[in-house]
Parts: C-alpha cells; structure tokens; sequence
C-alpha cells in the first residue's frame, strides 16, 4: 500500500482564493442560507439547512470588514460548525450553500459580526469522505482520495489501516486536505482516521474509523 499526500487543496477545503466567489451561474438554483446564529462558548456557526441538491456549505471568515474572497474559507456538509477562532478577537462570518453542478452556489448570506468568547482552535474534523478509481475492471487493486473536514489553514495527521483502534500517530499533511492511497485490495475493508494538529503543537482526538472499500 502507497500513500501520497498531496499539497493540492481541493474540493473547495482551502482558503478562500480557491473557491472564489462566483456561482456557477449568475441565477444558481441554490437557496440562501439565512437565520445565522453565533454560539459563544464553542464558537459555533449555525444557520438554517438547504434542501436543494446535494452538496455542502462555505463559510468564510476573517478580520470585520474583510472583502470576500480575501478571508479564510472552511467547507461542511453539516449545517454548523465550530470555527478555530480566538478569544477576544472580532470576526465577519459569512455562509453559502455549495448545491452542486446543476443548482450551482447561493448567494453569501451574512456577514454577522462577532466577538469570540473562547479560543477554539484544536476541534477534530466531523466528517471524511473519498473517491475511488481503478486502472481496470479486471485490476484487484484500486486508489482512493479522501478529503475531510478542515478549517483552511491547519496541518493535520492521517491513517489507513484495517484496524479500527485509533492509532497513536499518523502522516502528517501540511499544506493540503487530501491524502491520495494507490494499490488498495478491492477485497479489504480500510479505516481512515484524521486528526487536527493544534496551535500549541498538541494534536485533537482522531476522527474515525471511516471505513474505505471498493464495493
């Protein structure tokens, strides 16, 4: 088994310059997130869930008065999430749904300004998910990328293996939220585990077992 982390961002999990601020067409048939709510104590972000496609949303943030496409960006499925800002510090928040190729990105909904109360900066990634290619139907191997949950800026630490214990370390990537694995057995079930590094050079719990296989 190979694995290649790649330095690449992806899918939209990177600083705000990647996505960028353009829908995929100027009437995107992708509802606007609305009723933003700031808890204070975890520095959560919450607003109401978009029905249309499938996809997932884009916050973005950074300094008030920021222009968008110049803040840090973070991307999840979920409708909330708890930001890595820090205590004492004012922040704009802003959110959109990303509802896919077909209904294309909603308009920004925000910003709200916000005092954070807390620093929350080491909170695990919520979430993984891959894509799998094959070089042949007949092949017994296959590759897999998987992308997970991030804040944009955070280097993180990744595992697979078959085991669903969480391990004790991992790869770390540094510039990039995706971790590329080449020679898979279509015939094993694998586990990912990511886990985010923090500020202080200590680590987060480890999201996981999130399992990978061919079929």
């Amino acid at each position: 088994m190979k694995i290649i982390i790649s330095i690449v961002l992806i899918l939209g999990l990177c600083t705000a310059g990647c996505i960028g601020d353009s829908p995929y067409d100027p009437q995107a048939k992708c509802g606007t997130p609305t009723n933003l709510t700031f808890e204070k104590g975890n520095n959560q972000l919450s607003w109401n869930m978009i029905s249309q496609g499938e996809g997932y949303y884009e916050i973005q943030y950074g300094e008030p008065g920021f222009s968008l496409g110049k803040g840090t960006t973070v991307v999840t499925s979920k409708n909330s999430y708890s930001l890595p800002l820090y205590k004492n510090n004012k922040y704009d928040l802003y959110v959109r749904k990303n509802c896919g190729i077909d209904n294309g990105r909603s308009n920004w909904a925000g910003p709200i300004t916000v005092l954070a109360s807390n620093t929350t900066t080491c909170i695990k990634p919520g979430y993984a998910t891959y894509s799998k290619t094959t070089s042949s139907v007949y092949s017994s191997t296959f590759d897999a990328t998987v992308t997970w949950e991030n804040d944009g800026v955070s280097a993180y630490e990744t595992v697979l293996t078959i085991s669903s214990a969480p391990p004790a370390s991992g790869e770390l990537v540094v510039l990039g939220q995706k971790a590329i694995y080449t020679g898979l057995s279509k015939t094993m079930n694998y586990n990912f585990f990511v886990r985010k590094r923090c500020a202080d050079n200590t680590f987060s719990d480890f999201y996981g077992p999130y399992s990978i296989k061919w079929d």
